[in-house]
């Protein structure tokens, strides 16, 4: 490390000042070294934060590395100095603003002086020189972090650091396309997007600035770089046109290119004279021109209050999946996920219609009588009613849905009459229509007329309404003893199904579905089907378990409440969704349950499973405790072999939730079992209904 002397640094800078005096000329040369200046001036800024860190950490710990250090500061001043030089080379290439780069410039030089200085400093042996060390270190990163500043305002505009420490300024409302500033709402954001980073008071690449109207006008070194009238001899719009690696093609390659609708735009806005404060109302437009104009369009954005729990799990429990489009925001994304619809089930969106931006009615027997309901839903962006009864009376109750997008009447009644006159009230982007009674003529004059997208088949780009719809199990049960037979349906004919048994993701590889599939062991089954010229439908899955004992003799100590009755459902092997009002749970308020089991003779058993629901906005609530019993002989007395005991994480449940707790009781021997879930009594004190007793739901105990 001798080289990092005092005495070879100034010599270092001395043969560099020369060498750059003999090579000044070789203007090429110097500008490719220029570029390293980006590299180069990394190096001392990192190695002096190291050195800061070494320096605090060795005083701090008694144990100063003054070695390491001084090595540190030379490696430091060797690369600051090489970095004014490089820097100083790049200055060559021009189109910096000059006051700017000159406060770089000797903000990097002082930067430079400052490090050889700390060098310096660390080779001295008084303590004066000691004391002063620390507090030169803290001022020369003030000057690199001035220097870096205007570092970055040179190259990425004067904002750099800035620009996100603000809110954004708030757009403009623009509801019409004629009410667009040609210029200032579709040019400028173009050129702002594209070419303004490089082309700005600060950073004037060629000479040029494209960040206001006078900059424009005035052009580059170049001369103008506008032709009103003629965009194509207007060098901003020509040399879009040059090959990419062609230094005078802009944006130049490796940043982000103008697109071909952007590019027509700006064609336009040269042809029609480069208007800088010109609305389009007062332009020639074309119908290609409006749809590439709508993108520009700023509307006030709907303020949208959160749904409450207890609206959402009441469309939840008829039938409804109910998805939030983007976390801890209040759009809703619903799909009716039962095959036959309801009038009273569409009821329970009533209270959802303002959250509702997705709705999915499709394959579900909709008829234009229920409709009705729907009339209020002005939020709706995408609403698909495909697969349904509905006719031309269906759209009616959609003329206030105005900001629809997405409308799919795939395989539905509706006719020209009906489509034409819905599009009278509301124009959404795109509309699907296959297999509707809209004729195909009929169809280019509302394209034409109303500036859609109609697609009336696979050709015309509609996938979703190709993808076959998911077979479905004819089978209700999913636990066994010893075999279960499972049979699947399809809608349309022909479709190949294949499965898996192992969770895997099944594909025309996987095992074909014949007329039935028999099931030996737990099994987490999973199945699609597949038909030419269609797209492979959902995967559909289901998890079947095995158990070692079916429940034919019990006895219970109290029965299930009258509303929810029958104590035969906990053993009847067949597990219940979370619709608790479609009379598949047990339902027991204020009451455990508490059941002895006889299983016929002694055997070996090693868990006792319980599966239960919750749902606290309707007074039901997981158990507390589950405790389990075993007697080899009824008259004895039992004696307890295992117990759970169920603690709550917080206090509101999010909607229904269905869960198995499981008693390990590994190897028991018995042929008497007493099973006791406990009721979490009276509602807690949070609840709307404290000091009320609890429901508690159970659709199965078994024995495994």
């Amino acid at each position: 490390m001798r080289f990092l002397s005092t005495k070879n640094i100034l010599v270092f800078t001395l043969i560099l000042t020369v060498v750059i005096v003999s090579i000044i000329e070789s203007s090429r040369f110097v500008l490719f070294l220029g570029r390293f200046h980006p590299l180069i001036l990394h190096l001392p800024i990192g190695a002096l934060i190291l050195t800061l860190f070494i320096d605090i950490v060795g005083r701090i710990n008694n144990n100063y590395p003054k070695q390491t250090v001084q090595y540190a500061l030379g490696f430091s001043a060797f690369f600051a100095v090489l970095a004014c030089y490089l820097g100083y080379f790049l200055s060559f290439e021009g189109g910096y603003d000059k006051d700017t780069l000159d406060t770089h410039l000797w903000l990097g030089v002082v930067s430079a002086i400052l490090i050889i200085g700390l060098f310096l400093f660390s080779k001295v042996e008084n303590k004066k020189s000691s004391r002063l060390f620390f507090p030169a270190f803290i001022i020369t990163f003030i000057v690199i972090s001035f220097a870096g500043h205007y570092g970055s305002v040179l190259t990425h505009g004067s904002d750099f650091l800035t620009q996100y420490a603000k809110a954004p300024p708030k757009a403009k409302v623009i509801k019409e396309i004629d009410s667009l500033d040609i210029y200032e709402d579709v040019v400028f954001k173009i050129l702002d997007e594209k070419c303004i980073q490089c082309h700005n008071p600060t950073k004037r690449k060629g000479e040029l600035a494209l960040n206001s109207s006078e900059n424009i006008l005035k052009g580059g070194k170049n001369g103008s770089v506008i032709e009103k009238g003629n965009a194509s001899n207007s060098l901003i719009y020509t040399s879009l046109f040059l090959p990419i690696s062609d230094k005078k093609h802009m944006p130049p390659e490796g940043k982000p290119q103008l697109t071909k609708e952007e590019v027509r735009l700006v064609e336009y806005w040269i042809n029609n004279q480069a208007y800088f404060n010109e609305k389009i109302a007062n332009l020639p437009k074309n119908d290609t021109l409006n749809k590439m104009l709508t993108k520009y369009l700023v509307f006030e954005k709907v303020k949208i209050k959160e749904a409450s729990v207890s609206t959402i799990n009441e469309a939840k429990e008829v039938g409804f999946s109910v998805l939030k489009l983007v976390p801890n925001q209040p759009e809703l994304s619903v799909k009716f996920q039962k095959e036959k619809i309801t009038i009273d089930a569409l009821k329970t969106l009533n209270n959802l219609r303002e959250q509702i931006i997705e709705l999915d009615l499709s394959n579900t027997f909709l008829t234009d009588a229920m409709v009705s309901d729907l009339k209020e839903f002005k939020n709706l962006q995408k609403l698909s009613l495909n697969n349904t009864k509905i006719t031309n009376k269906s759209l009616a109750n959609f003329h206030n849905s105005k900001r629809l997008k997405v409308l799919n009447l795939y395989n539905t009644k509706i006719t020209n009459k009906g489509l034409d006159v819905f599009l009278k009230h509301v124009v959404p982007e795109d509309i699907y229509i296959w297999e509707t009674d809209v004729e195909k003529d009929f169809i280019a004059k509302l394209e034409f007329e109303y500036k859609t997208d109609l697609h009336a088949g696979v050709a015309d780009g509609f996938v979703e309404i190709t993808k076959l719809e998911s077979p479905t199990f004819l089978t209700d049960k999913n636990l066994f003893v010893n075999t279960l037979t499972v049979k699947l349906a399809s809608k349309i004919k022909n479709v190949k199904t294949y499965y898996t048994l192992d969770g895997s993701e099944p594909d025309s590889t996987s095992l074909k579905y014949t007329d039935k599939i028999v099931l030996k062991n737990a099994a987490h089954l999973k199945l699609r089907g597949f038909k030419k010229g269609w797209l492979p439908s959902d995967i559909v899955e289901k998890e079947f378990f095995k158990i070692k004992h079916k429940v034919e003799n019990y006895q219970l100590v109290s029965p299930p409440d009258a509303r929810y009755p029958g104590s035969s459902k906990l053993f009847d092997l067949k597990q219940e969704d979370k619709s608790f009002k479609d009379g598949g749970w047990a339902g027991f308020i204020g009451d455990n349950i508490d059941v002895t089991i006889d299983i016929g003779t002694i055997k070996e058993i090693d868990k006792i499973s319980v599966n239960c629901l919750e749902n606290t906005v309707n007074w039901i609530f997981f158990p507390k405790k589950v405790t389990v019993y075993s007697s080899v002989n009824k008259n004895i007395g039992f004696k307890k072999i295992g117990e759970l005991k169920i603690n709550r994480k917080g206090k509101h449940g999010e909607g229904t939730i269905v869960k198995m707790y499981d008693v390990n009781i590994p190897n028991t021997k018995t042929q008497f079992i007493r099973v006791v879930v406990e009721n979490y009594e009276t509602l807690p004190k949070w609840h709307e209904g404290a000091g009320k007793n609890a429901w508690l739901f159970v659709d199965e105990i078994l024995i495994h």
